[in-house]
């Protein structure tokens, strides 16, 4: 009787083994299930913003308006120009008007030391402002438009020697240090006939550039000669304005790298005499000018180069057109 009882429990034991996991061949193992979950499938068009995590109180991020594009011209520059034509009529202008690299055109002769130190005049740009523009009244605006940084303006100006009809100003601002400055300014005597169609920011500034230019080699009694030689030359890129007006040993003294008299005398041979003109753009920058003369009409061809200042577009070639 032991002996059965100690079998059957022996017996009993061994199949209590063999059922166990993992031990034993005959029992049968569970599938393992995949533990990460079905994702959608993303296509080529889809959009993460609109997946089921998107917050429809969220508004998509403005695109922003290249600065290539014209525009309305903001309060602030619209103020500053309204003020600084004000002051200039009445001859109260301040070099404090004007962009570093204007006043470094302007700002000259070098008489004082702190002048020849810092390269620049503060009075004798100021001086310069009063002879240009004192005495006359700048109304009229024909087209102004802003792009970026940059500001450019057109108008009319009457008073002094000018014509019955007047004549037109030209002004290009810019923005420096979060201030409005002028960087460009042109009073002329004559006459433009149409303007260009303009698209974009660039076109339109080149065409600014190459018609005040124009302006100012046609001009006969809107700026006096030795008045509108350093308008001339900021209009310039150096070498240009070194090869048509070398200067002399005093102009060098000065703080001049031109002859102010060569230059005003180089600028006559292209448009002395005009009554009118009219620019068009002909190639990629570079305009034809049209002048009518009372020998006939003469045309010249102007090129361009990028300047250095927002909106600035510099006269690198000019050549009568034969």
């Amino acid at each position: 009787m032991r002996s059965r009882r100690a079998a059957a429990a022996l017996l009993a034991a061994l199949l209590g083994w063999a059922a166990l996991p993992g031990c034993g061949g005959s029992a049968p193992q569970a599938e393992k299930k995949d533990e990460k979950k079905d994702e959608p499938k993303k296509g080529p068009d889809a959009d993460p913003k609109k997946g089921p995590d998107a917050d429809p109180k969220k508004s998509p991020t403005p695109v922003a308006e290249p600065k290539n594009a014209l525009g309305p011209v903001e309060p602030a520059a619209a103020t500053m120009a309204d003020a600084f034509l004000k002051d200039l009529g009445q001859g109260t202008a301040k070099a404090d008007a004007l962009s570093p690299a204007l006043l470094k055109a302007v700002g000259k002769p070098l008489e004082l030391p702190d002048d020849i130190k810092n390269g620049v005049s503060p009075d004798a740009a100021t001086r310069w402002l009063k002879y240009i523009g004192e005495g006359y009244t700048f109304s009229l605006v024909l087209d102004r438009q802003q792009a970026g940084d940059a500001v450019y303006w057109r108008g009319q100006v009457n008073g002094r020697q000018l014509p019955p009809a007047g004549g037109g100003y030209s002004l290009r601002l810019i923005k420096d240090a979060g201030a409005w400055k002028v960087d460009a300014l042109v009073i002329t005597s004559v006459e433009i006939k149409g303007r260009i169609a303009t698209g974009t920011a660039d076109a339109a500034l080149q065409e600014f550039a190459a018609t005040s230019f124009v302006e100012l080699l046609a001009d006969a009694s809107g700026m006096e000669p030795k008045n509108r030689a350093p308008a001339l030359a900021h209009a310039m890129v150096p070498a240009l304005r070194v090869s048509w007006a070398p200067p002399f040993e005093g102009d060098t003294k000065q703080g001049y790298d031109y002859s102010t008299g060569k230059l005003t005398v180089k600028a006559t041979e292209y448009g002395g005499g005009t009554k009118e003109f009219s620019v068009s753009k002909i190639a990629d920058l570079t305009f034809s000018a049209e002048l009518t003369k009372p020998a006939g009409k003469k045309t010249i061809v102007v090129k361009l180069v990028k300047g250095t200042t927002p909106g600035e577009w510099l006269v690198s070639e000019v050549a009568e057109a034969r």
